[in-house]
């Protein structure tokens, strides 16, 4: 399965241990982080997946970066605790870059190209004012990407914001061709 190959390559960079459930979901044309009674889940749609492919999976491999971010920077609440919805837009802008930038990092350290981030961002986010929205707009979310990208250069300092308590895991599973 591609996506568990990528949460592979993704946590390998960070040395956390998988402790994520992938699970894809229909018709949310998103991918999202939450957490359920103390699990940790990252739900996708296969099709939103899909329409952001540019048949080399590092746009894909990028939004799963993301929504690990969440997790690795403790933004997914569980969804049973109703605090979840305590949190302002200004924070939640907040967290999406903070999870940008994770992503922007695990692409550099995958050598991944900045472009194909670049274009997912594009894609997914309009140059407007973000005042009401819970995303921030296009062009502070390509700083935090690129932030995160050409920060992995600097590795001892960038790790250490991301790697917080987990234990080094590294899984390879290869020749994998589809989402699922």
């Amino acid at each position: 399965r591609l996506a568990d190959n990528a949460l592979d390559k993704i946590l390998s960079v960070i040395g956390a241990s998988k402790n994520f459930v992938l699970q894809p979901c229909d018709n949310i044309n998103n991918a999202v982080a939450i957490s359920f009674d103390g699990t940790r889940y990252i739900l996708y749609d296969k099709q939103f997946m899909i329409s952001l492919d540019d048949n080399n999976n590092w746009g894909n491999l990028f939004i799963l970066a993301h929504e690990v971010g969440h997790h690795i920077n403790g933004h997914s609440l569980d969804v049973l605790l109703k605090s979840n919805n305590k949190r302002t837009l200004n924070q939640r802008r907040k967290q999406e870059l903070e999870a940008d930038e994770f992503a922007g990092f695990i692409l550099a350290k995958l050598g991944g190209p900045i472009d194909y981030a670049r274009r997912i961002i594009t894609k997914i986010s309009k140059n407007s004012d973000d005042t009401f929205s819970t995303h921030p707009n296009r062009k502070k979310r390509l700083e935090a990407v690129e932030k995160g990208y050409y920060s992995a250069n600097n590795n001892s300092k960038t790790l250490s914001k991301f790697k917080l308590n987990y234990s080094l895991t590294v899984t390879k599973e290869d020749n994998v061709n589809e989402w699922s």
